[in-house]
């Protein structure tokens, strides 16, 4: 099949969340499936052009404006003898030359979004038709490509044959705007209630491409689930409902030929495997003294790397008077790291925290090389999301032997399993807890070092369980070719959602 990925994100060339990392890996997973597979984003200024190729400069047909774009090409290799995948940008010095991907900030938004991933959503067209290539399947992602399965339904016969799946990688963002944003989008006033695009009186992206495409996607089995109820829904709990029938939940898989403490470049000299973890301990003091930590490796050493936002559970976390780790660094003998970036008063709370608390370290900010000495240097790793859609870093945490610590929530309830599960310490991965709530994020965390005090073959059990897992893409890659055959079964049908009728 001929398969294009539309993201506004795509690793490594711009990356805000796991989003950019699931786009590239399943190409990748695919394209090694023998799929013809291509990538598609936004050509930001964080993109060196000197190491891509110019293809061509394009009009787009915008309806009420025209708006010129330059295309570029390069071809993404994930690792050595994988298969490579072509990577093709849109430049448009006007919208998307600018600092940050979304925002000047990550916790902010340009005004004119609607009309930047508007025209990103509608470039795909003349590309391919520049091309000469015209794709099986349209896969577009998130609220920025919403609306491309509309641009896609008026372009005629030549993408007659086009289906369209679209994954949903977080509920949270939706890519909401103002009706008067339409025309800059070459739509009409009667679309919105034709495509069904709104939601409490305003256009909405993520909506547009819930009720428009043959085939929706999630990232996960149980946030396929949570997202139909009023509590996970973000207000879009009745679409997704409406649309079930065509819903499914793949979880996300992980590039091992890039997280693998075996053969991680980022970790080296101290790699290690599951039948020898004597790098994981040299890698602890590493970090330990990378974070500027005492050198023990007696305390257990906890980490996080996230948004600092908060989904993550943030506010859970370190919310004066109210998060848990103050205490729980002034009360257990460990040690925390925290990697991330977010709200202001999250990256202020943190850095007063770290100066009092000498057992806590935290970077305000983003590192690949740092991320990856992380999970192979921590003994656990937290995530006590709100909501977790999929989650990766739990995934790479138990390839590296880091016991994840996670709410039952979406991607995390599927991946880790807790020892008060059915078969106990036999398949036990990490600890799990219930509620959004400190008081029970506290006593996970407790347990965990419990745990680790009273009985260390319990801590190597876990450690071992996790390894043993697979998370490989290919698994994930194959369900997803499942669903594009269903999409394409569904074009002998009228496209569902059309002629829904506005909420």
């Amino acid at each position: 099949m001929k398969i294009l990925m539309l993201s506004s994100e795509i690793v490594p060339y711009a990356k805000s969340g796991g989003l950019a990392d699931m786009v590239s890996a399943l190409s990748i997973a695919l394209a090694g499936e023998g799929q013809d597979v291509r990538m598609m984003m936004p050509l930001y200024n964080t993109v060196d052009t000197r190491d891509l190729e110019l293809v061509t400069h394009l009009e787009i047909d915008m309806v009420y404006r025209r708006e010129e774009i330059s295309l570029y090409r390069t071809e993404y290799l994930s690792a050595p003898g994988a298969a490579a995948v072509p990577v093709y940008f849109i430049g448009s010095e006007k919208y998307f030359s600018r600092k940050g991907i979304y925002g000047p900030t990550p916790a902010s938004s340009y005004p004119d979004n609607a009309h930047r991933y508007s025209l990103f959503s509608a470039a795909f067209i003349e590309v391919c038709r520049h091309l000469q290539w015209i794709p099986d399947i349209l896969h577009s992602h998130d609220w920025p490509s919403g609306p491309a399965c509309l641009y896609l339904n008026r372009a005629g016969e030549d993408f007659a044959k086009t289906a369209t799946v679209f994954t949903i990688h977080n509920m949270g963002y939706q890519g909401t705007y103002e009706k008067s944003d339409l025309p800059w989008a070459g739509l009409e006033p009667e679309d919105t209630r034709r495509y069904n695009m709104m939601k409490d009186g305003y256009v909405n992206y993520l909506k547009t491409g819930i009720e428009n495409n043959d085939r929706i996607t999630t990232v996960s089995p149980s946030y396929a689930r949570e997202i139909r109820t009023l509590a996970y829904g973000h207000g879009l709990d009745q679409s997704l409902n409406h649309r079930r029938d065509y819903l499914s939940g793949i979880i996300n898989g992980v590039d091992y030929s890039s997280w693998n403490p075996e053969s991680d470049d980022l970790i080296a000299p101290d790699n290690y495997s599951a039948f020898d973890l004597s790098g994981k301990e040299r890698c602890k003091t590493r970090l330990q003294i990378k974070m500027g930590l005492e050198q023990d490796s007696s305390k257990p050493l906890f980490a996080m790397i996230t948004r600092l936002v908060e989904q993550k559970g943030i506010e859970e976390l370190c919310k004066p008077d109210y998060g848990i780790l103050e205490d729980f660094c002034s009360q257990r003998d460990i040690q925390f790291v925290i990697l991330g970036t977010g709200e202001p008063w999250v990256e202020e709370e943190l850095k007063r925290l770290s100066d009092a608390l000498p057992n806590l370290a935290v970077k305000i900010g983003y590192s690949e090389s740092l991320s990856h000495m992380i999970e192979a240097g921590a003994d656990f790793f937290v995530m006590p999301s709100r909501y977790e859609p999929c989650g990766l870093n739990q995934l790479y945490s138990l390839k590296y032997a880091t016991i994840p610590v996670v709410r039952k929530t979406g991607g995390l309830a599927d991946s880790v399993i807790d020892p008060l599960d059915m078969d106990g310490w036999k398949s036990a991965t990490g600890f799990v807890y219930e509620l959004p709530v400190p008081e029970d994020f506290r006593e996970a965390l407790d347990r965990a070092v419990d745990c680790w005090e009273e009985t260390p073959q319990r801590i190597m059990q876990l450690k071992r369980n996790g390894m043993k897992q697979d998370f490989s893409w290919p698994v994930s890659a194959k369900a997803y070719l499942d669903v594009y055959k269903q999409a394409l079964e569904d074009l002998k049908t009228l496209r569902p959602g059309f002629g829904a009728q506005e909420e």
